[in-house]
Formats: C-alpha cells, sequence, structure tokens
C-alpha cells in the first residue's frame, strides 16, 4: 500500500510541470528558515519535536526528488543525515530545575513570613474588636447606673452613720466614666492603627513593612518565568532546530 502511495506520488511529479530551480530553491529555504523559528505547543499531544522532524523530512524529500540526486551536494547529504542524529541527543534541564527549585523555596518561605505577619494582624484586630464590644458595654451600663443612682436617695440613715455603720463611699462614677472613655478611644485609635497595617500588607504598598519582600517575590516569579522560557527552549532544542535548519539550507543556496 505505501509502495503504490509513493508510486503515485512519483507520477503526480512527473506530470507536473517542472519548477524553475531558482524558484524551488528560494521556496524551500524560505520554508526551512520557518521551520527553524517553529514553536511546539506545551499541550500534551499538540505539535511536538516528531512533528517537526516530519515536516522538514517531508520538505526536503519533494526538494530531493524535483532537484534529483546528480545535482545533490555532500555538504548537503551531510547537513541532512546529521540532523536526526543531533536532535535524538538526550537535553538535560538539571542545572536550570536546580536554580527554580531553590527560588521557589525562596518564594514559599518569604510566603510563609508575609502571611505569619497577616494572621497575627488579623488575630489583633480580632482581639482589639472583642475588648472594644466590652469596653463599651461597661461604659453604658455605668452610665445607666450612674443616671439610676441620682433618683435614689441616701439611705445612710443618721443611726447607721452614728453607730459607724455608713457604707464606704464608692468611687466616683464620673471619673470611671471617664477612665471607660479613654479606655475606649484607645482601643478604637489602635483597632485603626492595625487594620491601616493588614491593608498594606495586602496592598503590597511601599510604606509596608515587606515592601523589600514584595519587590523580591516580584524579582523571584521575573526569574522563574525566565527559566520556564529557558526550560522549554531547551526541551524544544530551539537553537538547535535553528542552527540545524540554518546549515541545511546554507547548503541548498550553494547548490547550482
Amino acid at each position: 500500500m505505501k509502495n503504490q502511495s509513493f508510486h503515485q506520488r512519483k507520477i503526480r511529479i512527473q506530470e507536473t510541470p517542472k519548477l524553475d530551480f531558482e524558484q524551488l530553491r528560494t521556496r524551500t529555504v524560505n520554508a526551512l528558515n520557518k521551520l527553524g523559528q517553529q514553536k511546539f505547543s506545551p499541550e500534551p499531544g499538540g505539535y511536538a519535536l516528531e512533528n517537526w522532524i516530519k515536516g522538514v523530512d517531508v520538505l526536503l524529500d519533494e526538494f530531493e526528488e524535483k532537484v534529483g540526486a546528480a545535482r545533490l551536494t555532500p555538504e548537503y547529504l551531510a547537513s541532512r543525515h546529521g540532523l536526526k542524529d543531533r536532535l535524538s541527543k538526550p537535553v538535560s534541564t538539571s542545572s536550570i530545575d536546580e536554580e527554580s527549585a531553590r527560588l521557589r523555596a525562596s518564594l514559599i518561605e518569604i510566603d510563609g513570613e508575609v502571611e505569619a505577619e497577616r494572621v497575627q494582624t488579623g488575630s489583633k484586630i480580632l482581639g482589639l474588636k472583642a475588648e472594644q464590644a466590652r469596653c463599651a458595654a461597661d461604659l453604658e451600663k455605668e452610665r445607666r447606673q450612674t443616671a439610676d443612682s441620682l433618683e435614689i436617695p441616701n439611705t445612710n440613715s443618721f443611726f447607721s452613720r452614728l453607730l459607724g455603720r455608713s457604707r464606704a463611699p464608692a468611687k466616683d462614677p464620673e471619673s470611671r466614666i471617664s477612665e471607660l472613655g479613654m479606655r475606649l478611644a484607645s482601643l478604637t485609635n489602635e483597632l485603626l492603627v492595625q487594620q491601616q497595617l493588614l491593608k498594606k500588607i495586602d496592598l503590597r504598598s511601599p510604606e509596608s513593612q515587606f515592601a523589600e519582600d514584595w519587590k523580591k517575590l516580584d524579582s523571584i516569579q521575573t526569574r522563574l518565568n525566565e527559566l520556564e522560557t529557558e526550560r522549554l527552549d531547551k526541551v524544544q532544542l530551539v537553537k538547535e532546530r535553528v542552527e540545524l535548519t540554518g546549515s541545511i539550507a546554507d547548503a541548498i543556496s550553494m547548490i547550482t
């Protein structure tokens, strides 16, 4: 079946009007240059190295059939035969992977420090809110008791005072109310400070104590993206494919 298909294709080529050699050479060189710059799909099952090699083989098979074996130079044949050998060599990404691992560890460490501070500040805010609520309740209670006491007559009778049974005077209600009011204001201010600190952390504000850490995190992420691109290019043999297609294109350009 394959022989029949090849035979039919050969017949069609023979029936096709012979292309001008200059046009054929130019078209093949341009196609090789495009193939050299071609990107692979990162998705599983997508366009990969195997597909690329098949595409180059089809292009060069067609060129050789139309040009004829007699015109093929040793330089061209050496370039083509070395294509698969060079691309079949194993690719090592160990240095890239090691650097990426170190950077990710740093990323996790810094993220952990920032998250710990975020949790600690959030806990302070919750504690301040709870204390603020208690203080506000105590203040309201003290105000009600003070108002009620003004309506109740003094029960310390003459005889009780005479017998030395008078109750010790309670702390001045106004003083207690003043203390609670000051404490409530202090809690409100401290709560506002902690909320602002938390906001600065989340917004990556330059005023944040983690400003330098945010810069470092951004720098690490940028480098990780660069390493990922380097790794992908290395796995996809980008440099090698450019050089190989360029070598074959140069050899074809020299054919007369």
